[in-house]
This record gives structure tokens, sequence and C-alpha cells, in this order.
């Protein structure tokens, strides 16, 4: 009985110590995933301009449960999805250099990675 009190303790202790997700520096997917944002950047060549686009993002069959959270792995809660697929619109904030991150629910492990963009300036 002690030592499975000790197993679930370093159980519990391991998990404590996997830290949290570091913030990505590049956009990225991993295998079986894709997002895509529309449009991908502002639509004119202003700083700081705020827009409305539509997330849409596909995972694998295995990691259907999936949060989207903005600017890290642990910021503002945007959309969750319990399906495959999902599209969810912003609302007219979204600014160039905003990031959208995609995990799994489950493991906190960050499938994607996405940063609007400014519309390519002639």
């Amino acid at each position: 009985m002690r030592y499975s009190i000790i197993a679930i303790t370093l159980v519990f202790a391991l998990a404590a110590c996997k830290g949290k997700p570091e913030m990505p520096t590049q956009p990225f997917t991993k295998a079986g995933v894709s997002m895509k944002l529309d449009p991908p950047g502002a639509p004119n060549c202003k700083p700081g301009t705020k827009y409305r686009a539509t997330l849409t993002w596909t995972v694998d069959a295995s990691t259907p449960k999936t949060d989207v959270r903005i600017n890290g792995p642990e910021g503002q809660l945007f959309a969750r999805s319990n399906d495959q697929s999902y599209r969810a619109e912003t609302g007219d904030w979204v600014t160039p250099g905003l990031w959208f991150i995609l995990s799994d629910r489950r493991s906190g492990e960050i499938l994607g990675a996405l940063q609007a963009g400014p519309k390519p300036c002639p």
C-alpha cells in the first residue's frame, strides 16, 4: 500500500514537471493537421489595421478535441471543437502579427500555429 501511494505521488509530480508548451516562433502544422486563415492578412498595408477573418482547421481522426488560443498556448480561448474539421469566424479584431495556436485539448500538445500577416504591399 505504501508503495502505491509513492507511485501515485511520483506520477502527479512528473505530470506537473511536464511544463507549459512553448510559444512557436514560426507558423507550422504537425503531420495530418491543416490550418488556414482567410483572408491571410489585412486588406491594406497600414500597420495595426483590424479586420475580420475566418479560421479553418482539420486534424486527424485520433485528435478531434481541439482548442484555438490567441497569441500563445495559454492565451485567450478563441474556439473549441470536438470535430475533425472546424471553421470559426473572428470579429473585427485580427491584426497583423496575431497568432492562432491550435492544440490538442487532452494533452495540451500544440498541433499548429498560424500568424496573421499583412497583405503583400506594392
